[in-house]
């Protein structure tokens, strides 16, 4: 329960969170709050809907996350290569007969692509789910498939398919490995890199980063290309959400609490 209170709490926070939340209070505050409330509503949406911002936002997480790839050359060899769920949708019965594939859909062809160039025997795929739905089918399955279809053989790969946290895929991950595998190849989105290293090493792994998804390339634009959409606003809201779970790590005192353990 209190992983979905977090997700939720998060949620709110990001601009259509904000956006609800703002629309809502002005339909219940007087005027001319009740006109502020709303415009302020507005405002915050077609600003986070802007690329420069939605760039300013992400860009700084994926800067993070190429420095420490960069400081942490992988090895030749590593115990294990773990890939993180967020990369596809799985299955669901009588609708969607085959995984579906997102932005982040590179995690599973990055794992499968050092799996094959003989980094590690083993692959961990780790990702469950919220939802309650039994005809849904969680994340870890669905890369199993993608993989397959790869040519990786199915006796290396391990599936942890019940966590919803990068914490919980930090821990499970250890309990699947056990005490002997300790030295990983990390595979995640690039934004997502800074938080994931740290559960796992907080988990007891060595971690070799190896970044994917990477969606802020500073490139050259026709004016047009800076007009608010709906792309923008998907990288604000993910970079916000980042933040704030960066945020409530420190007020837990998680990041002053060191590396491993």
């Amino acid at each position: 329960m209190a992983a979905e209170l977090t997700k939720y709490a998060i949620w709110l926070l990001s601009p259509l969170g904000l956006w609800i939340a703002l629309s809502m209070l002005g339909m219940l505050l007087p005027s001319p709050w009740r006109m502020r409330a709303v415009v302020l509503a507005q405002l915050q949406l077609l600003a986070f809907s802007l690329p420069w911002v939605g760039e300013a936002l992400l860009g700084p997480l994926e800067d993070e996350a190429l420095v420490m790839e960069a400081n942490r050359p992988l090895p030749a060899q590593v115990d294990a290569i773990v890939v993180l769920g967020g990369g596809l949708e799985g299955r669901y019965d009588g609708v969607r007969a085959l995984p579906d594939l997102n932005d982040a859909g590179d995690r599973v062809w990055q794992g499968a692509r050092l799996y094959k160039q003989g980094v590690a025997p083993r692959l961990v795929l780790s990702g469950g789910q919220f939802a309650a739905d039994p005809r849904k089918e969680a994340e870890a399955p669905g890369m199993k498939m993608f993989m397959l279809d790869m040519g990786v053989p199915e006796n290396a790969m391990l599936l942890e398919g019940s966590s919803r946290t990068t914490f919980e895929n930090a821990l499970r991950t250890r309990e699947l490995l056990g005490e002997g595998a300790r030295n990983i190849a990390l595979v995640t989105s690039a934004f997502h890199m800074g938080r994931a290293v740290l559960w796992f090493e907080k988990a007891g792994f060595t971690v070799y980063p190896v970044r994917t998804d990477i969606r802020v390339l500073n490139e050259a634009r026709p004016f047009w290309e800076w007009l608010p959409k709906p792309q923008a606003l998907d990288e604000s809201t993910i970079a916000i959400k980042e933040h704030l779970g960066r945020l409530q790590l420190k007020a837990s005192g998680v990041y002053e609490s060191g590396g491993s353990q």
